[in-house]
């Protein structure tokens, strides 16, 4: 691996490259690391030449880009400010870590079998970051790996919400599915999208444990309707990320993941439907629990509108 440093590196960024350097033999599954600094290109990892490393790091201050205005976007939700941007097409996977004000650290692996444990690695890169040279709090990117460290939470109030002039049939059984997704100890939200039309949604969102974020004047109601306008946009935003990222990858996206201060929300494209599913926690521990329940639900979805 060789480091190349941009002209904007000063001596603020020598200890995050040296991190990054001792961090990369350790973190087999990125197989480029790069930063970027108000918007700056800093300093990349990695084994390429000139022509595409360059190629690269122009992927990669779009994506830095497409970060910072679905944080815009996502402010609304009363959930905090996006920590991780984290993008799967069908040939490469990238995560772009929110690491301090503007600073972003990027990982890349061309191995989908490696995407997860990418992720992973990078967003604990991230976190060591932030706690030794910035002496801040672990955000939790990703939330937690492993066992539930609490029990689970037994109340939930489940409601299923169907779009109009949709099959009868196929929204009783994608409400029974969504049900069966929706729970509130981690994942509180999920929907069906096709043709870029709504479907169907399964939510607990009026389950008193999630009061804190949904028992205000807005409600629950409130709520529903600002992740559906977010999905509206989705039309547009999903080919807008999928043109900035052309020079890293130009094949189809097939998830992304917007994780904030206080949980997550998660895209998965369905493919020959126009249309994806759509998740979402505000349980930041339970990021990692939550997408793990949906993706268990996709195969069932994808059945259910005939994509296998």
């Amino acid at each position: 691996m060789r480091t190349t440093r941009s002209p904007f590196a000063h001596a603020g960024h020598e200890r995050l490259i040296t991190f990054c350097e001792e961090a990369l033999p350790g973190l087999p599954d990125a197989q480029v690391l790069a930063f970027y600094d108000r918007g700056f290109h800093i300093f990349t990892i990695a084994q390429a030449d000139d022509e595409e490393r360059a190629a690269l790091e122009r992927a990669f201050r779009q994506l830095v880009n497409e970060h910072v205005r679905f944080d815009g976007l996502l402010r609304g939700f009363g959930t905090g400010e996006l920590i991780r941007t984290f993008v799967v097409t069908e040939d490469a996977a990238v995560q772009c870590g929110h690491v301090f004000e503007e600073e972003f650290l990027i990982g890349v692996t061309r191995d989908l079998d490696a995407a997860d444990a990418m992720d992973e690695q990078v967003s604990r890169l991230v976190t060591r970051i932030r706690k030794e040279v910035y002496l801040q709090a672990d955000q939790l990117p990703g939330g937690r790996h492993g066992p539930r460290d609490r029990p689970g939470i037994a109340t939930q109030v489940l409601r299923t919400t169907a779009g109009e002039g949709a099959d009868p049939a196929l929204i009783a059984d994608l409400e029974s599915c969504l049900g069966s997704l929706a729970c509130v100890d981690d994942l509180h939200y999920v929907a069906v999208y096709r043709d870029w039309r709504f479907l169907c949604a399964a939510d607990v969102l009026d389950s008193p444990a999630l009061a804190p974020w949904f028992g205000g004047a807005a409600g629950g109601e409130g709520a529903r309707k600002m992740y559906q306008d977010f999905a509206a946009r989705l039309r547009s935003d999903m080919p807008e990320l999928a043109y900035a990222l052309r020079q890293l990858s130009e094949a189809p996206l097939r998830r992304l993941v917007l994780d904030v201060v206080s949980g997550a929300l998660y895209v998965y494209p369905l493919p020959g439907t126009r249309g994806f599913v759509a998740g979402l926690t505000v349980f930041q521990p339970e990021v990692f629990a939550a997408e793990n329940r949906l993706r268990e639900g996709l195969h069932r979805i994808g059945e259910l509108l005939g994509t296998g």
